[in-house]
Parts: structure tokens; C-alpha cells; sequence
């Protein structure tokens, strides 16, 4: 089903992300507002049932996956209840967006066995090792585990000591994303496309090697080369917080991000993988223009 927006006509989403409360640090700022505080407990559940029950018309399709993140979503004791109702109501798959202190402090083991995947923000910032303890333990406990890494200044500085402490074959995947130009300050301080090219073709071949599943985002296929097989595309969802709730809940595709795809895309064989890039990024100097890759 399509819908229509300002940016013209999108597919319907059957995801929807409620941000219960601020963002995690280490998890990539893709440019939705602040909220301006957190979600209660009654809204957590009012804006589940708009997104399930509420969308099983003739002209619209309920969600079936729910990714809930924000600072302490994990240790909300309001998810014990909500999860089995989000199953109840047609939800195959639920993604938890916890932080690294969250895990290293230790969440409730219920929390893991209601959701099909934690995502755990990996930056050198952390103490990777208490990290990685943490990371095993759950996985010995029967938690699936994903980690995502902000292709920021300092994770670049240290991406092989990032990527030491992936082993595989993991749940995965583990993802690397170059960051989103969400103002002046991300445009001044983050490094060009072309350093976080060639630090994610140094660190990445030994993962592969081993099959540790990796995707990266943010990059477009043109600049990644041997590593374009690992681009994965973003898909669209529904966007909640406190601010913008039930009807007036955002688009991730065009309301919070808006990629660029150029004329040569149209030739790219690698256009139905490759989200496309940031114009900001494009019109930084020196940066490559997209170009088709060859089949």
C-alpha cells in the first residue's frame, strides 16, 4: 500500500519505533526531533494498539515488527505487560534498543526473553570488555544480539579495537553506520566519507573472513567497492515519541531522513541494495560524486 506524503508517495511502513524517552549515546542521531519527555506507560500502549489493531482496515496495514528504544527502555517494568500484548496484537518481531550501561549494570533477564533482538551501541568510549562479558552472558542465556557502531571521529581513530571484540559466527549483524548530517556541529566534525572508507576496508575483510555478519549503512555502494556487499538498505517505519504520537507520529522516509540519489543511480546495479547518500556530504569539497557501479 503507498502513502502519500509531501515528498510524494511512499510504501506503507509495517514497522513502527516509539522512543520512549532521550536517545542512547553511541546509537546514530538520524535527525528526529528531541522529544520533550518520556512516554507513559498508557501511551506506550495507546500508541501499540494505533499501530496494530488501529491499522487493520481496508486502507491501511497493521505493524508486525516494534523496535522500542530510548535512554532506560530496557528496565521499564511497564514492558513485562506491554510485550505479550504486542504479540497479541500481531507483532512477529520485537528489536530493544538498550545502551551499554543498561547491559554492563545488567537488565532483568525477562526483558530478553520477551524480545527477538537487543541492539547494543559498540563505541570505543565504552569499556568494550565489560561489554563483551555482558554481551555473552546474554547470549548464554538464550538473547539474540546485535551491535551498532557510529562511524564517528573516535570510532574511526579505534575501529580495529572495536572490531576485536566481535566474534563469529554471532546473532548479529553488527552494524557500522557513517553518521547522518544532523546540523553544523555533525557536518564540521565528521571525517570525510573516503576516511571511513578506508578504515572500514582495513577492518572488516578478518570479520568477513571469519562470517561474522556485517552491514553498513550511511555509505552509499559507489564508495564502498569490494565492500558494497555488505550495504544494507534502510527500511521505512513509523516514528513515535512524546511529542509525536498515534496520527501525528513521523515517517522515518521523508519526514526524519531524506536521501539523495543522483541521475547515475538510474544505471547503478546496485541501486535496489544502496540507500543513496546525503546531499550535505555531496556538496562537502572533495567529496566523490555517485557513480553506477558495474554488474
Amino acid at each position: 500500500m503507498l502513502r502519500w506524503t509531501a515528498a510524494g508517495a511512499v510504501a506503507s511502513p509495517t514497522t513502527v519505533q516509539i522512543r520512549a524517552s532521550l536517545a542512547h549515546a553511541g546509537h546514530a542521531r538520524a535527525g528526529a526531533p528531541q522529544p520533550t519527555r518520556d512516554l507513559s506507560a498508557d501511551e506506550l500502549l495507546a500508541n501499540l494498539l494505533h499501530f496494530t489493531a488501529g491499522m487493520r482496515t481496508p486502507r491501511t496495514r497493521p505493524c508486525t515488527t516494534l523496535v522500542l528504544s530510548g535512554q532506560g527502555v530496557g528496565a521499564r517494568s511497564d514492558l513485562v505487560a506491554l510485550l505479550p500484548r504486542a504479540r497479541a496484537e500481531g507483532v512477529h518481531r520485537v528489536v530493544l534498543h538498550a545502551s551499554a550501561e543498561e547491559l554492563t549494570t545488567g537488565l532483568p533477564t525477562t526483558r530478553w526473553a520477551l524480545v527477538d533482538q537487543l541492539v547494543v551501541p559498540l563505541q570505543p568510549g565504552a569499556d568494550l570488555g565489560r561489554l563483551k562479558r555482558a554481551v555473552d552472558t546474554i547470549r548464554a542465556e538464550g538473547g539474540q544480539v546485535a551491535t551498532h557502531t557510529l562511524l564517528d571521529a573516535p570510532a574511526l581513530d579505534r575501529l580495529p579495537e572495536v572490531v576485536a571484540v566481535l566474534d563469529g559466527p554471532a546473532d548479529g549483524p553488527h552494524t557500522f553506520t557513517y553518521p547522518f548530517p544532523t546540523g553544523p556541529r555533525a557536518i564540521a566534525e565528521t571525517p570525510p566519507a573516503a576516511v571511513a572508507v578506508a578504515a572500514l576496508r582495513a577492518a572488516l575483510p578478518p570479520l568477513l573472513a571469519r562470517g561474522v555478519p556485517v552491514a553498513v549503512k550511511g555509505l552509499p555502494a559507489c564508495y564502498l567497492g569490494p565492500l558494497a556487499s555488505t550495504l544494507r538498505r534502510t527500511g521505512n517505519r513509523w516514528y513515535v515519541d512524546a511529542d509525536h504520537q498515534l496520527d501525528r507520529a513521523l515517517l522515518f522516509f521523508p519526514d526524519v531522513v531524506a536521501f539523495h540519489k543522483g541521475e547515475a543511480c538510474r544505471f547503478c546495479a546496485a541501486s535496489d541494495a544502496c540507500d543513496g547518500f546525503f546531499r550535505a556530504w555531496l556538496d562537502r569539497p572533495g567529496a566523490q560524486p555517485l557513480h553506477p557501479v558495474e554488474p
